[in-house]
């Protein structure tokens, strides 16, 4: 009797054994994604986090493009941080912290993060979810966030840099509208004839490019020259450069096309985007938001044209945090948000470009009117962009390069003492 006991005892364990396999495979051994997650149970509710800058307008336009993203993704649940300040130093607080956010809106210093191993690579979950980057972003746009050959965001808005004209000026003066096809040579010509003089006071100057860095840059790349070889060693002691800031001191204090210093400082030490709206110049290059701020000015006459030749793009993208517990939720939110129903709030808000290829040459981008006027929305997506030099030490390389930078544009420095001090600066950078 004892012993037909044992043998049912011990047939109950394999059993129970075997169930206890069965049940395992089912439900803990996990079907791991590329990123080592347990892939995703698109019944399950998941909770994300997303961290971004701007205005609390900027936080509406994100909340409501969310809410389409929901109706693909009724699991999903996103809740959007607006972090005010120092927007990267509190996020890597987070992160160190032990709380990171499940997504980052980052812009040019992307590649900060993606070489301390902070955000993950996109291309695996890319391919997994069938995302034709060709199709969805123009191949200058969709590869700005690309480091060492793999995708690190999803770029969200992307405005490229224009030109801004008041076309009363440029018919007074006689002269043809800006081009993208002009040369730097014509924009010279025509920033002369635009520059009007009161006995030996300018009253109204050509063009004020400024010396913000997408200004100079620009400028560079036009000339066929770059910051960097293919073997990624500094090049700014090249004679691209050299002609490029040249040409910037020279409308200065040469020709008289844009403003010194010291006539900046007597208009009150205002911008470029306030000096063309109170008539002052006849051309800036400047990005999308003046377009908003150039709507509720009455009385000027302005349009905008693609730059000639190469420009740069200003842009914010969608990254995932590599602690985050759900990369396959957090990828399925970015992708969403980069389809063209999501992107159309950006351009109803009228705060900025969006940046893909279906948003941008839409209608509803192409038509849009801003203060009940229609302008040449087309200069976006005709501009060409360069591929600007943005790695891991940007922070440090703009900082070598604008210290340097400050004197010369203030005539107060050599070309050649300026150029061969901050190559020095940059080698030793970079070494």
């Amino acid at each position: 009797m004892k012993q037909k006991i044992g043998i049912l005892m011990v047939l109950m364990l394999l059993v129970v054994g075997v169930l206890a396999g069965c049940s395992g495979n089912k439900d803990n051994s996990p079907s791991n994604t590329s990123n080592g997650d347990v892939k995703a149970d698109p019944d399950k509710k998941v909770n994300l986090q997303l961290t971004m800058w701007g205005s609390e307008e900027d936080k509406k336009v994100m909340q409501t493009r969310l809410d389409i993203v929901k109706k693909t993704h009724p699991n999903i649940n996103v809740d959007v941080l607006l972090v005010a300040g120092d927007y990267d130093q509190k996020v890597q607080t987070m992160i160190a912290g032990g709380t990171p956010p499940d997504i980052m809106m980052i812009a040019e210093n992307y590649q900060v993060y993606a070489s301390k191993n902070q955000i993950i690579a996109l291309d695996d979950l890319i391919a997994a979810n069938g995302v034709d980057m060709k199709e969805r972003y123009s191949e200058d746009i969709g590869s700005i966030m690309s480091y060492e050959g793999k995708y690190y965001g999803m770029v969200d808005r992307a405005g490229a840099m224009v030109v801004f004209y008041n076309k009363d000026m440029f018919d007074k003066a006689g002269v043809a509208y800006p081009s993208k096809d002009w040369t730097q040579k014509e924009m010279l010509d025509a920033a002369q004839k635009l520059t009007v003089k009161e006995g030996d006071k300018t009253v109204q100057w050509g063009y004020y490019p400024g010396s913000w860095w997408p200004q100079w840059m620009q400028l560079v790349y036009q000339n066929g020259g770059s910051l960097f070889d293919e073997n990624n060693k500094p090049t700014f002691d090249t004679p691209e450069v050299r002609d490029a800031l040249q040409l910037l001191n020279d409308m200065s204090f040469k020709y008289g096309t844009s403003l010194t210093p010291v006539e900046i400082a007597d208009l009150g030490n205002i911008g470029a985007d306030p000096l063309f709206a109170q008539g002052k110049i006849a051309m800036e290059t400047t990005g999308f938001w003046n377009i908003g701020s150039l709507s509720k000015v009455e009385g000027i006459n302005w349009d905008i044209s693609p730059m000639w030749g190469e420009t740069n793009a200003f842009f914010n993208g969608l990254t995932i945090v590599k602690d985050s517990k759900h990369h396959e939720e957090a990828f399925k939110v970015i992708e969403a948000l980069t389809t063209l129903e999501a992107q159309i709030p950006i351009i109803e808000s009228g705060q900025d470009a969006p940046a893909t290829k279906a948003a941008i040459t839409s209608d509803q981008f192409i038509n849009a009117e801003y203060g009940g006027k229609k302008i040449n929305m087309n200069a976006f997506s005709e501009s060409k962009i360069y591929k600007q030099p943005l790695n891991p030490k940007w922070n440090e390389m703009m900082k070598v390069i604008d210290d340097k930078l400050g004197t010369y544009f203030t005539n107060k420095a050599t070309l050649d003492d300026t150029v061969v001090s901050i190559q020095k600066g940059l080698d030793n950078l970079y070494k």
